[in-house]
């Protein structure tokens, strides 16, 4: 049975790298990684829920042997993952055997839909994700909608990614830093990305008021 253990943990390596990688952890900007962010809103008919959740994939350039990272949402949760740099598009998650899997499973409220991968999230630009910066996504909204009798409810997701969007989430990850009811684990990663943070955030508030600042002036 020992001569055979080498060749499983080489297996089971190979299954999780084919189906995606979890993202980082103990790891800060001054060792060249990255960092992503982002947040979630789940609905239904009756309001929003904090019960729920789906995954999909962030998938770099590197063809065959690129970096592949599988991601999970949850409702009311603002989370920042260390990546390493990469152009990442959003994908898909993939089987152990590194098919992808164009059905999404989506929990909501204690039961799971099953729906075609959203294209809204597939058209979305690649994401340059440079090392020692860091990258707000924005807020999934996942909706479940009121269905009629006979019928099964219908999901909707969508990445809401305006400058105000991306913005409240870099706060809201600045403050919990100081939320004691935040894991130490996820507590202490934020703290070294803090200075990494606060940059984000200058840039972001600049963005926000390039928007309002019109192009030309009228007579």
């Amino acid at each position: 049975m020992r001569a055979h253990l080498p060749l499983l943990t080489a297996a089971a390596l190979c299954a999780a790298a084919c189906a995606g990688n979890a993202p980082m952890k103990d790891t800060k900007p001054d060792e060249g990684y990255a960092a992503v962010i982002y947040g979630a809103r789940f609905m239904t008919p009756a309001g929003e829920t904090k019960s729920g959740l789906f995954r999909f994939n962030m998938e770099g350039a590197g063809g065959r042997s690129a970096v592949i990272y599988r991601m999970t949402v949850r409702p009311a949760e603002t989370v920042l993952h260390v990546v390493e740099p990469d152009f990442y598009r959003l994908s898909v998650t993939r089987n152990i055997l590194g098919f992808p899997q164009p059905i999404l499973k989506v929990r909501i409220a204690g039961r799971t839909y099953r729906m075609p991968f959203p294209r809204d999230v597939l058209r979305k630009a690649p994401l340059n994700v440079k090392g020692k910066k860091v990258y707000p996504m924005g807020v999934f909204e996942v909706r479940l909608q009121q269905a009629l009798p006979g019928q099964t409810p219908q999901v909707k997701i969508f990445l809401e990614d305006s400058v105000q969007t991306r913005r409240t989430i870099v706060q809201d990850v600045i403050h919990q830093m100081m939320d004691p009811r935040i894991q130490p684990s996820q507590r202490d990663i934020t703290i070294g990305w803090a200075r990494a943070l606060q940059t984000k955030l200058l840039e972001l508030l600049a963005e926000a008021e390039a928007e309002r600042v019109p192009l030309y002036k009228t007579p």
